[in-house]
């Protein structure tokens, strides 16, 4: 019998997955893609998302022709238990490389625009902290935490409005002027930042209505598309693709110049809202590792489990010191990302070949 303390609904589940995927990518994503294609990224996050979307579809489908049944059982029947032990632990190893990729990620974020004079070492170990405590309250207790998302963009959506009567239209100006090719080879730095969704397919069988989890499941994905599509088209707005190229954090220095009468500065608000949420895609990533581990080696211990994915991913976290490092990586998962994907969509149709479960 499934522990309760990892009973969710299927809009949880929805939840759960918006946070995976809206968290570190809205900081970095529209000064990425105007690197790469100039002021027609939103071109790439729409493309991105249909293609979310399609997978997203594929993904549920396999899922539910092995009803109760999460994509680590369901490689063991497709593909026999040598076979599919090796895909659970490649599937294992890609979460646990996201997750401790997050952590550093977000590190650097802190670090540079928080706490500037402490050590990394101290400002991971600070973010990982919460994190152990999430997992070993369970998936019901995270995905309550997650539900702080819907607020942390009404603080986006209202500094928007502030700054409605500085945009330049003309910023954005020819529409799809790049090359097609060029967006094309920015998908896979989109794609990173939508990367998520298909924590759905470890936590299936813990939703208790799963009559309602395609419906949710495509809702969430259509928000998460359209949010970043705001974020890549309001930012071209604001600084245009020149000077775009040029910032690192575009959406915080937007709520750096953002100007409000009693709050002295805005941009601790932003903080206050979104950078729980920030941590709550490693938090995210953190407990699916753990609870993978967890299901396929059926570990009783569960604490020491935790304590050892924890000093694990915290040593991977440190040892990336070089930026450059960090983007590269960052590229190497998103390609292992679109493969695991692949592979979803792959597993269905061999399992339609040998028939329903």
């Amino acid at each position: 019998m499934e522990d309760k303390r990892h009973q969710i609904t299927s809009k949880q589940l929805r939840t759960f997955a918006l946070s995976s995927q809206i968290g570190l990518g809205i900081m970095t994503l529209p000064s990425v893609l105007a690197k790469k294609v100039g002021h027609d990224g939103w071109i790439a996050v729409i493309l991105t998302g249909v293609l979310v979307l399609f997978s997203a579809l594929f993904e549920l489908a396999l899922l539910k022709r092995y009803k109760n049944n999460s994509i680590l059982e369901i490689n063991i029947k497709l593909y026999g238990k040598s076979l599919g032990v090796i895909l659970n632990f490649i599937f294992i190893c890609y979460i646990f490389a996201f997750a401790a990729l997050n952590i550093r990620l977000l590190t650097g974020i802190v670090s540079v625009l928080i706490l500037r004079k402490t050590p990394k070492i101290v400002i991971s170990f600070l973010i990982a902290l919460p994190t152990t405590y999430l997992t070993a309250k369970g998936l019901k207790v995270i995905c309550r935490f997650t539900t702080l998302l819907y607020l942390s963009h009404i603080v986006i959506i209202f500094t928007f409005a502030m700054i409605i009567k500085d945009i330049r239209i003309t910023y954005i100006m020819p529409i799809a002027k790049s090359d097609f090719n060029l967006i094309i080879k920015s998908l896979p730095y989109t794609i990173y930042s939508f990367l998520g969704f298909e924590l759905a397919s470890v936590f299936y069988p813990n939703v208790v209505n799963k009559e309602h989890i395609t419906m949710h499941i495509i809702q969430g994905v259509v928000y998460t598309t359209l949010f970043y599509l705001i974020i890549v088209v309001v930012s071209v707005l604001i600084f245009g693709e020149m000077k775009l190229k040029m910032l690192v954090f575009p959406i915080y220095n937007i709520e750096e110049a953002v100007r409000v009468p009693v709050i002295e500065r805005f941009d601790m608000i932003f903080i206050l809202f979104w950078f729980p949420m920030m941590a709550s895609s490693v938090t995210n990533y953190f407990f699916s590792s753990y609870y993978c581990v967890l299901k396929i080696f059926r570990i009783k211990r569960e604490k020491l489990l935790i304590a050892v994915i924890f000093i694990i991913m915290f040593i991977i976290g440190v040892t990336l010191s070089d930026i450059q490092m960090i983007c590269r990586y960052i590229n190497y998962i998103a390609i292992w990302g679109i493969i695991n994907i692949a592979f979803i969509i792959i597993s269905f149709f061999i399992s339609c070949l040998k028939g329903r479960e």
